[in-house]
């Protein structure tokens, strides 16, 4: 797993080659750029899962949420665009506390524009706790390339290295590669677009019984109007996924101190068929955002999730609903 940090030293001797001809251009009009979103609400989740450890509940229970993030931008000239960000989120459930979630992830971003083309890295580092314990760092480098052409027609393809820790658990340990392509068309004056999007990744675990191959893909729909002189945004979205785990062992008991799964849950590991681990999942949700006054938006959210595995902890379903009070600036 160390092609990809070649690319970047590669890519940066380009960059730091082109930079000089971007600034013939002249210096971008537009600097910098800061901005900070803050969002306060609640959701409810009929299935309390946590993904990563195959872990679910059928208990279902409220949560409150709070997210915010921090952002900035970067334009050293016309074809350079450097971008940098920080956010946080907390999910914090009524009756199930063993289900509390915290999410902090930081990126960095670096693009230049060659022949109509941006070329960029980028770099995502996620650090997530389970009942306020550590849980998994996750570290995500990826090159991507992105053009847009005539007719509202935007392009992006992407190739990406990621890296799983767990905290209490390291057989699910894992390095990972995926290429991903996504499609996008912008129309009514780009305040309405739809999206495809497909992407094939491969992961190599600590334990070969967590080895997988998956296949994903999406579709999206935006549309941005107004309601009563108010900005609404509709979004629909579908995510389909198929994985497939590589060997016929059975899944591992974590490698906690005492190995027992969450409270609401079944065995962890049960398996409900023979041969190969496989899951299939589908997943659709509905975004509705009403502004109220350029800087405050309530955002509303529904989602359902048919989730299928030969593994008892892997085969779900799931509906979740949120409202969401969000301030930008």
């Amino acid at each position: 797993m160390n092609r990809l940090p070649r690319i970047a030293l590669t890519l940066a001797a380009v960059v730091s080659s082109f930079s000089a001809v971007a600034q013939e251009g002249g210096a971008s009009d537009k600097k910098a750029d800061f901005n900070v979103k803050l969002q306060a609400g609640s959701a409810y989740d009929s299935t309390l899962t946590i993904p990563s450890l195959d872990q679910t509940s059928s208990q279902g229970d409220w949560a409150n949420v709070l997210y915010g993030r921090v952002g900035g931008e970067l334009y050293p000239t016309e074809r350079i665009t450097l971008k940098g960000s920080y956010s946080l989120s907390s999910r914090r459930y009524h009756e199930v506390s063993e289900f509390d979630q915290d999410l902090g992830i930081a990126s960095l971003d670096a693009a230049i524009e060659l022949a109509g083309i941006n070329w960029g890295l980028s770099r995502h580092v996620a650090d997530a706790k389970l009942a306020s314990d550590p849980l998994l760092d996750l570290t995500k480098n990826s090159l991507y390339a992105a053009r847009l052409f005539s007719g509202g027609v935007y392009v992006r393809g992407a190739y990406t290295e990621s890296e799983k820790r767990f905290d209490n658990n390291r057989e699910r340990n894992a390095d990972g590669e995926e290429l991903a392509g996504d499609v996008y068309y912008f129309f009514n004056g780009a305040r309405s677009f739809w999206s495809l999007g497909v992407s094939r990744g491969v992961e190599h675990a600590r334990s070969p019984a967590f080895d997988n191959t998956a296949l994903k893909l999406r579709a999206r729909y935006s549309h941005t109007g107004s309601i009563a002189g108010q900005e609404s945004k509709l979004q629909l979205g579908w995510r389909y996924q198929d994985r497939d785990y590589d060997n016929e062992e059975s899944l591992p008991v974590t490698d906690n101190e005492t190995g027992e799964g969450l409270p609401g849950t079944d065995d962890p590991m049960s398996p409900t068929g023979n041969g190969n681990r496989h899951d299939r999942s589908h997943v659709v949700e509905a975004v509705w955002t009403l502004s109220f006054v350029e800087w405050l938006a309530l955002e509303t959210k529904v989602e359902h999730g048919n989730y299928q595995s030969n593994f008892d902890a892997a085969d779900y379903r799931e509906t979740g609903v949120s409202a969401l009070l969000s301030a930008e600036f």
